[in-house]
């Protein structure tokens, strides 16, 4: 017999006390195998397919073996893992509520602004001061639905996603013509919006600081 077939049980053994989504701290947990060797295990199950990092540098994995969420839901868990003041906002709120018929590239997240951020494959984070959340959560600017589970995280309503692109302008912002407002008041719903955001955008992250050598 060849090992083959015995190192395939052991992958299914130890992800199937894993969650779809995890870091190498919480496998080294859960299985008890040495940090050293986990780290080579979910190496080699990366490069086989049995699992995705997240990103270049996020400690995050994804299952794909015998994964009951689907790609995006893990995306979005992914997020929530390292970032859990995240919420959905630019053309991806957009295009939910089909303000847009353009279909986003990433997954558009707000974060809170921090010196250095970690990627996730797939998803532009945009960096907001403190200020930024606190306006949002005063101004009922979230959407009523967030939060709906664990996996998922709160988003802005459309007329303030909208708003935040118009006025921090860090990626795109669509034209007039590419808008389909679903009524008259929702283009003074976006003005009132840029109104209340318009302190938050005036405060600056700050710049990461030089490592020591």
């Amino acid at each position: 017999m060849t090992a083959a077939p015995a190192s395939r049980t052991s992958v299914i053994e130890h992800l199937q006390a894993m969650p779809d989504v995890f870091d190498l701290g919480l496998f080294v947990l859960a299985t008890g195998v040495a940090r050293a060797s986990a780290k080579v295990m979910l190496s080699r199950w990366a490069s086989k397919g049995y699992i995705e990092l997240a990103g270049p540098k996020s400690g995050i994995y994804f299952k794909r073996l015998g994964a009951l969420l689907d790609h995006s839901e893990q995306v979005e868990a992914g997020v929530l893992h390292l970032y859990p003041s995240a919420t959905i906002c630019g053309a991806t709120v957009l295009h939910r509520a089909g303000w847009i018929t353009q279909i986003p590239h990433d997954f558009h997240v707000a974060i809170e602004g921090r010196p250095s951020a970690v990627q996730i494959n797939g998803v532009t984070l945009h960096q907001r001061p403190l200020l930024w959340f606190q306006t949002v959560h005063e101004q009922s600017g979230f959407a009523p639905d967030s939060h709906a589970s664990l996996q998922s995280m709160r988003k802005l309503r459309p007329h303030w996603a909208l708003a935040d692109m118009m006025t921090f302008r860090d990626g795109w912002v669509p034209d007039e013509d590419d808008l389909e407002f679903p009524d008259p008041k929702a283009e003074d719903a976006v003005a009132h919006a840029m109104q209340a955001l318009k302190t938050a955008a005036q405060e600056r992250i700050a710049p990461a600081r030089p490592r020591k050598r």
